[in-house]
């Protein structure tokens, strides 16, 4: 019974290194040799490549349900849904985080999905070459790393306390880390990636990288750029830390961070390897929709990019942007003048995901500037942001501009002139009280310069729904559209006037599989419930009426 238990930590957690016992038994029987894999690359590619597809969970065109489906539980019927990018027609049964219902079974799927997918791979490598002084392995070991932290980023963003100084120890019980501690080791492994790499001369694993086929001096802007990402986000709780990280991060000297379209961190389909973008399969569910939030904003702002995020819809044969709110209780719902035919997601095949876009460089730093973490014109920061977002979603300079003076409100939700998915109930949200137009303000307060910057990099964000979930979490903003069941606060220990979960709650396996899963809510100083906030949450985050 113990060894079966043991077993179950295994899988739970995944951080029981393979051992030499098994790897002798199970000896190729290819006659290939890992010296000889070695040579070629592919004892790295092939872990590298799994890897770099589960950040932001993306498979083969041969493989559209379940990379659908991981998309489903980790951005879209979750994190992109709490926001405002996404709403869903159907709810999986009212029995997902789509209605904040954190199923044990949802739960142990995005866990898996955000954390375990991504450490797999990694601990394979990790194995063979994470303590080599050999130069070109520790370069190898270095892009591994970055995309450890792409990936776990997520998970301790939606999660919180994380294995991390553990992992890959062979512990069967691995202690976790308070997310303080994840940040401050994430930053410091993230500077050492960055110094390892920005010294390299060659190409690494160009075969077999999906990303920046292998160029170093893109693989260091990347792990700039993500320092540069972490350590604006503690600012409000640690200004140390982010000073030091961000001053690494903006150095010149340290390789740069990504601030043109050409350095974007993104997995698609290539030439190299097929790829379908797996936003495609939860649209063709014919339940992921346009929400609510983005149809006020976009709408209300007459932002150009509304035609590059979504398709129209129908309703009662007139043709245009349609949504459903957040949180809804509804069934599924097919057939003419039905959310069936809301707006969609505008995807093709072969668009790519992204992980960090160029335009939100600017928008931290223009954050950074704003509370004299860098230097730098607030304005000039955040109107760069802007008009770089437009210009990655093929928007033109002229557009930009004129959106740049616009006084616009976001738009208000009325049942049923511009929301039809009601199922015989009203549903009307405003959030214009207290809100902010996309024109910046000089004589602005503080607050409000924060709120301008925030909504911007929001709508820059789509349809990175984790991202944008947290920034939400951390700051306040944007402001987001009333939830259509506001008994949901109920169900994961939150407060009246929440919007949006705090995080996602573990699943009861993982605190069957390991003991020390009963420190959670000393790391989380917490409940283990989806209204707890997470370490990087500002005290003075506002609260919307």
């Amino acid at each position: 019974m113990k060894f079966k238990k043991y077993l179950l930590v295994v899988f739970s957690l995944g951080l029981l290194t393979a051992c030499e016992d098994y790897i002798d038994i199970n000896k190729s029987t290819t006659g290939v040799t890992d010296e000889e894999l070695e040579a070629g690359g592919l004892i790295y590619g092939t872990q590298l490549m799994e890897m770099q597809q589960r950040v932001i969970p993306i498979g083969s065109p041969s493989k559209t349900t379940d990379p659908g489906n991981d998309l489903a539980v980790t951005d879209v019927m979750s994190s992109a849904q709490y926001i405002g990018f996404f709403g869903m027609n159907n709810n999986w049964k009212l029995s997902t985080e789509a209605t904040w219902d954190f199923a044990d079974n949802r739960m142990s799927y995005a866990y898996e999905q955000l954390y375990m997918k991504v450490y797999q791979p990694w601990v394979q490598i990790y194995q063979k070459i994470g303590n080599s002084e050999e130069p070109e392995k520790q370069e190898i070991m270095a892009i591994f790393n970055v995309v450890r932290v792409a990936g776990w980023l997520r998970a301790t963003d939606c999660f919180g306390p994380i294995v991390y100084s553990n992992a890959g120890n062979g512990d069967i019980a691995p202690m976790l880390d308070k997310q303080e501690d994840v940040y401050k080791a994430m930053l410091k492994d993230l500077a050492t990636c960055a110094d390892i790499l920005n010294k390299s001369t060659s190409k690494i694993m160009p075969k077999y990288d999906l990303i920046y086929d292998g160029d170093p001096i893109k693989w260091t802007k990347l792990a700039n750029s993500l320092m540069l990402r972490m350590a604006v986000r503690t600012h409000f709780v640690n200004k140390d830390l982010a000073v030091e990280y961000i001053q690494k991060a903006l150095n010149p000297r340290n390789g740069g961070v990504i601030e043109s379209k050409t350095d974007e961190a993104k997995i698609g389909n290539t030439s190299k390897f097929p790829l379908l973008n797996s936003l495609i399969a939860t649209i063709d569910y014919k339940e992921n929709r346009m929400g609510a939030t983005a149809w006020s904003y976009l709408t209300g702002y007459n932002d150009p990019r509304i035609d590059k995020y979504y398709t129209k819809g129908t309703y009662n044969k007139v043709s245009g942007y349609y949504c459903i709110a957040p949180g809804n209780t509804l069934g599924k719902a097919e057939g003419d003048n039905t959310a069936e035919f809301a707006s969609c997601p505008k995807v093709e095949n072969a668009d790519p995901l992204y992980w960090f876009r160029a335009s939100e460089t600017f928008f931290l730093k223009a954050e950074a500037a704003l509370y004299g973490l860098t230097e730098g014109n607030v304005k000039d920061l955040y109107e760069a942001g802007v008009r770089l977002s437009m210009d990655e979603w093929g928007i033109a300079e002229a557009a930009a501009t004129t959106y740049l003076n616009n006084s616009a409100q976001p738009a208000t939700l009325n049942s049923p002139s511009n929301y039809y998915y009601a199922g015989g109930k009203s549903y009307n949200s405003d959030i214009t009280a207290g809100n902010i137009t996309p024109k910046w303000d000089d004589a602005a307060s503080e607050e409000t310069k924060l709120q301008r910057i925030i909504t911007q990099k929001y709508l820059a964000l789509y349809p990175n729904g984790v991202e944008a979930w947290t920034e939400y979490r951390r700051t306040g903003f944007p402001y987001l559209a009333s939830v259509f069941d506001n008994t949901l606060y109920n169900k994961i220990g939150a407060t009246e006037k929440t919007r949006a979960p705090e995080r996602f709650s573990f699943a009861a396996k993982e605190y069957s599989g390991n003991p020390n899963m009963s420190s959670i809510t000393t790391l989380l100083n917490g409940p283990d419930k989806g209204g707890t906030k997470l370490w990087w949450v500002r005290t003075n985050r506002p609260v919307q009426n």
